[in-house]
């Protein structure tokens, strides 16, 4: 079925995996398509056709009946300016929406299953994000509910509010009052901090130190809707190595939804999380949400 979900699309230099993603798009047929394409680095050879390559992919296909809006940048913005200002651009004009990069490959469950809880919680302030990607879906698939409440705020394919992204910011307002209190708290400070000196090319810290200033909530369904085609792909800006953990193919999701009658993070859950990320980095970023709400 169609949806009436606005969806933003961003993309940047990978024709293939812009295609593929494109393509589950078209199969949604979404009514209003944005779409932000941040510019060429100067330095990377060959890097301009690339850019140009998918911005040519997005301009002949669409063959649906859809409202397009582009964004083409110039110059390259980088990943923390680029799509913070991209999700502000598309907020400025949507109440709420579903945010896809080029590299995440949905199950068409995907978006249905963001329709529903976009309508279901737009008034409910705590309930700031909707991360589509579970990692830890080997300890939620048999769960009765069809998602639960974490404190993750996966953003691999994900859908949020106006209302939320307003309280986002680049600067971490209220950092000075973080408390260290462990190897873990360390760390989390020092990425804070390189976020908000803008020293670090990530707007996902700042997204995820919000939800956690402001006490919010997010959303993780218990089968994983989206698949990520850019884990270790040639291009990749962040996920280089090889993660078999990050490396899961997209399930379908059965309706209706059943919704948790639990709102607080279960335990075993967040800990599951842990464990079953590979990566030093995001085991210590668990590690840490762990300990901030008491379950370690």
């Amino acid at each position: 079925m169609p949806t009436n979900v606005p969806i933003l699309f961003l993309v940047f230099n990978r024709p293939n995996q812009t295609k593929a993603s494109l393509e589950r798009i078209r199969l949604a047929q979404p009514s209003r398509l944005y779409v932000h394409g941040d510019g060429p680095r100067a330095d990377r050879v060959g890097e301009s056709e690339q850019v140009t390559a998918v911005r040519a992919l997005i301009d002949h296909g669409i063959d649906w009946d859809c409202t397009v809006q582009t964004l083409y940048r110039d110059t390259n913005m980088g990943l923390r300016a680029g799509v913070f200002d991209a999700i502000g651009w598309f907020f400025q004009q949507e109440p709420y929406g579903i945010i896809l990069e080029d590299d995440c490959l949905p199950d068409l469950s995907f978006f249905p299953f963001c329709a529903e809880l976009l309508e279901k919680y737009k008034d409910d302030d705590q309930v700031m994000h909707i991360g589509c990607s579970n990692l830890a879906e080997d300890f939620t698939e048999k769960n009765v509910a069809s998602y639960v409440f974490s404190n993750f705020s996966f953003v691999w394919g994900w859908a949020s509010w106006r209302r939320a992204w307003e309280r986002m910011a680049l600067d971490l307002p209220g950092l000075e009052h973080f408390k260290v209190k462990n190897m873990a708290d360390t760390y989390m400070l020092d990425k804070f901090q390189q976020t908000k000196a803008g020293s670090n090319n990530s707007w996902a810290y700042a997204w995820f130190y919000t939800i956690l200033n402001h006490r919010g909530l997010c959303i993780v369904p218990k089968v994983n809707l989206v698949e990520n085609t850019g884990v270790g792909a040639a291009g990749a800006t962040h996920t280089t190595g090889r993660n078999r953990s990050a490396q899961r193919r997209a399930q379908a999701m059965s309706f209706p939804l059943v919704h948790p009658v639990q709102r607080m993070p279960d335990p075993r859950l967040e800990t599951h999380f842990f464990y079953t990320s590979q990566k030093k980095r995001f085991r210590l970023l668990l590690w840490y949400i762990l300990k901030k709400v008491g379950l370690r």
